[in-house]
């Protein structure tokens, strides 16, 4: 019988873990004897995380705390996220691609969906030693080396991979995914303006507005091989090491990953990280970084090929922001994130033409 699905922080207890942690060779055979939920972590738009500290009856060698990953808090995106299969997504990663991956993510004791309730649940490492990336504060430019060596172990594995179409059964393929998107990204452009475009350039604006038609198009403009592409890959979802023993980025939130573009991770993190003046001052040089690493790692991408499709990547940060800006959970601190999102991502696709290199 496998471990029963809770979903809700609250309803976790000792005995539970302990049959988590035991299934998942952590526990070797100690008995955790006290759980407390000792704080949430972040803002729980799509999902909830939360931090549970462990007693145990023999505590060495065995984690202090873990951290648990939960459906939202919020009725209507906790159905948004099950109706459009957001956290199977994740589960279903770590169970089938992370294996196969070079990218640092959290050691994960749990993941497990109940399709009929539905349900689902992960425990995972707690990085404790680590701080978590502002976006809206961005990152360095170091910071931003640390993200391109870590795309690279995203990327390179599995690049031109036929099989991972396999991935995600669950959700629209080729062009039913593409078709789909638009009509998405159609829908919601005006609740999106009337909730945050006046925080926007007008010309931000008018990019919003006349990027709905070509969405569909756009998804299918670029021949490149395909590979497993994170598709939030920015500061929210980046761990920094805070001490020697930590390691320097563990990149977490496995919703959105998906059989895609890999510019469209690069263009996003990088545009959403900096200013305008900066990011065009750094991104030729990280593109550079990441082209020289992925053919160290076997895989070539010829320099003008890269940015090409980097300048259409551009435009990925534009779509998600609108999307996620109404299927998340509303909060202040999002409404404000996802503004400083969106300037940032509709000024990066201006200044790269990106609409142009559509053709």
């Amino acid at each position: 019988m496998g471990i029963e699905v809770r979903g809700e922080p609250t309803h976790l207890d000792a005995a539970w873990m302990t049959d988590v942690l035991q299934s998942a060779g952590v526990a070797d055979g100690a008995r955790v004897v006290d759980l407390q939920l000792e704080s949430f972590i972040g803002t729980g738009q799509t999902g909830r995380n939360a931090r549970f500290a462990l007693t145990w009856d023999d505590p060495d060698g065995r984690p202090a705390s873990v951290v648990g990953k939960f459906p939202s808090g919020d009725e209507n995106a906790r159905v948004s996220a099950f109706g459009t299969g957001t956290y199977l997504t994740e589960v279903s990663f770590h169970g089938e691609l992370a294996p196969t991956l070079g990218i640092r993510i959290p050691g994960c004791h749990l993941a497990a969906y109940d399709h009929d309730k539905p349900d689902f649940v992960m425990i995972m490492e707690d990085l404790c030693d680590s701080t978590q990336g502002d976006q809206m504060r961005g990152l360095t430019v170091d910071e931003a080396a640390l993200a391109v060596e870590q795309a690279v172990g995203l990327h390179a594995p599995r690049w031109g991979d036929l099989t991972l179409a396999d991935f995600g059964a669950h959700r629209p393929k080729g062009d039913e995914a593409a078709a789909g998107l638009g009509m998405v990204y159609t829908m919601f452009v005006e609740p999106f303006l009337a909730r945050l475009g006046g925080g926007l350039d007008a010309d931000i604006v008018d990019l919003v507005r006349a990027l709905a038609p070509q969405v569909q198009g756009w998804v299918q403009s670029s021949d490149t091989p395909r590979t497993v592409a994170h598709l939030d890959y920015r500061p929210d979802n980046f761990m920094f090491g805070a001490t020697p023993d930590a390691p320097p980025l563990v990149v977490v939130d496995w919703q959105t990953v998906t059989e895609g573009p890999a510019m469209w991770d690069l263009a996003y993190m990088i545009g959403g990280s900096f200013e305008p003046a900066q990011r065009a001052a750094v991104e030729r040089d990280l593109l550079d970084d990441y082209r020289i690493r992925m053919a160290a790692a076997g895989v070539q991408y010829d320099a003008n090929t890269l940015w090409h499709d980097y300048r259409l990547g551009s435009l990925w940060g534009v779509v998600m922001s609108v999307i996620a800006t109404i299927l998340a959970a509303q909060t202040e601190r999002g409404d404000e994130m996802l503004t400083v999102m969106t300037q940032r991502h509709g000024r990066h696709a201006l200044d790269l033409d990106a609409r142009g290199a559509l053709g």
